[in-house]
């Protein structure tokens, strides 16, 4: 729920504000320049920690910092196994993402982003717009979808 019967905003909502500013920078960085910078998703991770200590406390604060971990484990795994196809920005942004939504929804944007990705590097391999060398900003594409499931929580 974005806003209570009074129309003011919940805390939840509020406190997600932030992240998704920092979701929408990462994207358009990652769109630019194809980085994703420390200076975004560091604070990124520490806030998604402080928030869930203030929505849980304690718990919130365990829950969010496994998910992160692992979070950040799965994407480093597929960094090592595609030599350089994955990034240490998207790591630690895996890891804020696990920290705000929970490791399951982490992940199931992770996939969703991979399949996401492999239809538009398809089309635009089939319509001859790039090769198979051609750099492709998945971080973007990443940040953008879970942006937009932080944003559709209810």
């Amino acid at each position: 729920m974005l806003a209570r019967a009074g129309g003011s905003p919940t805390l939840d909502w509020v406190l997600r504000v932030p992240l998704l500013a920092a979701l929408m920078v990462i994207t358009a960085l990652d769109l630019r320049s194809r980085l994703i910078p420390d200076l975004v998703t560091w604070p990124a991770l520490a806030y998604a920690l402080v928030a869930a200590v203030i929505r849980r406390g304690a718990a919130g604060l365990v829950e969010a910092a496994v998910s992160a971990i692992v979070c950040g484990a799965v994407v480093l795994m597929a960094a090592a196994l595609t030599r350089g196809g994955i990034g240490g920005g998207d790591i630690k942004l895996f890891a804020a993402l696990g920290a705000a939504l929970g490791w399951k929804e982490a992940l199931a944007t992770l996939v969703l982003s991979q399949l996401i990705g492999g239809a538009i590097a398809l089309i635009l391999l089939l319509t001859r717009r790039a090769n198979r060398h051609s750099p492709f900003p998945v971080g973007a594409l990443n940040a953008f979808l879970g942006a937009l499931w932080l944003s559709l929580r209810s």
